[in-house]
């Protein structure tokens, strides 16, 4: 009797038993990327993937494993990935589990999470490291677009008062350590709930918007922080600016908004325009020691706004403290 084909050939059930699973096949067509190494970093094979995420071949991806790793910043799980892509890893030692930045062909330096295993033998002697990657471009986009949004004023794109008093805070520990200049300017914008009742939201938001590109467009210096701290107030941080320098660009900002044009309800004279109401202060440690946290000088410069806003407005107040212990 002649014998079927079919039953002769193993079902795709079948070929699911542990000892039939061709693991290789699966590595190969995963997106993650595996290294084996010997123990003495020689590269016993690297998955077709890496081509995708690191942009070389995987028979000159080898050529690159032992300067792969950013060290830029210390940092304990690199250095531990750097040495054993390096030839130098210790079986007895920690092995790396991180998210780590890595160089590429593509030129910038890639995200990739690591996860780093030791292969041993059926004596449980180890005598090779498995080394796998895994792209996590996109959670750190998002992580960073979600940092941003918390950081940042929605209408205005500068800075919110949460992300300014931490810059105040670290600046302000970095002046009193170098003994330098740090200079804090408020900008208080006069009648503005004036603006706001009787030409309504979209009028205030437009003023808001105006005045915010204005103050960017001031503070130009990559260390300069810009940020809306209040419904119509607006802060300025200076490292290492000079009082000269503070009351020249409080004077600019005061006359810029001016010069900005927006019309302002008035009772008396029918309209007027935006004005603001301009506090800056300026502090520098003279000693080491100096103990004084960052509230001082916010406190300083907001105190100016009040002093000009009780004089009517539309001036600008400066103070220069020289700190000692």
């Amino acid at each position: 009797m002649a014998s079927d084909n079919n039953s002769d050939r193993l079902s795709g059930k079948d070929l699911l038993r542990p000892v039939d699973i061709d693991f290789r096949a699966l590595v190969d067509l995963s997106k993650d990327v595996l290294v084996l190494l010997a123990l003495d970093g020689a590269p016993a094979y690297v998955s077709p993937s890496a081509e995708q995420m690191f942009g070389w071949k995987p028979d000159t991806f080898a050529g690159h494993l032992s300067d792969l790793v950013y060290l830029g910043d210390p940092n304990k799980d690199g250095e531990l990935l750097h040495q054993i892509l390096s030839g130098k890893g210790d079986p007895k030692g920690a092995l790396p589990q991180a998210d780590l930045q890595l160089r590429s062909a593509f030129g910038p330096l890639i995200w990739a999470e690591t996860n780093t295993h030791l292969v041993k033998d059926t004596s449980g002697e180890p005598y090779a490291f498995a080394v796998y990657f895994r792209s996590i471009a996109k959670r750190k986009e998002l992580e960073s677009l979600l940092e941003a949004a918390s950081q940042t004023d929605p209408l205005t794109g500068l800075y919110n008062r949460r992300t300014f008093e931490d810059s105040l805070k670290r600046e302000w520990a970095v002046a009193l350590r170098e003994k330098t200049h740090t200079s804090l300017i408020k900008v208080s914008l006069d009648r503005f709930e004036a603006l706001s009742e009787q030409c309504g939201e979209r009028a205030a938001e437009d003023c808001l918007t105006k005045v915010a590109t204005t103050l960017k467009e001031t503070a130009r210096r990559p260390a300069d922080i810009v940020a809306r701290t209040a419904t119509s107030e607006f802060s300025l941080l200076l490292p290492r600016t000079h009082e000269m320098g503070a009351e020249t660009i409080s004077a600019y900002i005061h006359i810029a908004i001016q010069d900005l044009g927006i019309p302002i309800p008035d009772n008396t004279n029918g309209e007027s325009m935006l004005t603001a109401s301009v506090g800056a202060a300026c502090a520098v440690a003279e000693q080491t020691g100096v103990t004084e946290s960052s509230e001082f000088i916010l406190a300083a410069a907001e105190n100016c706004v009040f002093l000009a806003r009780q004089e009517g407005g539309n001036r600008v107040k400066t103070v220069v403290d020289f700190l000692t212990r």
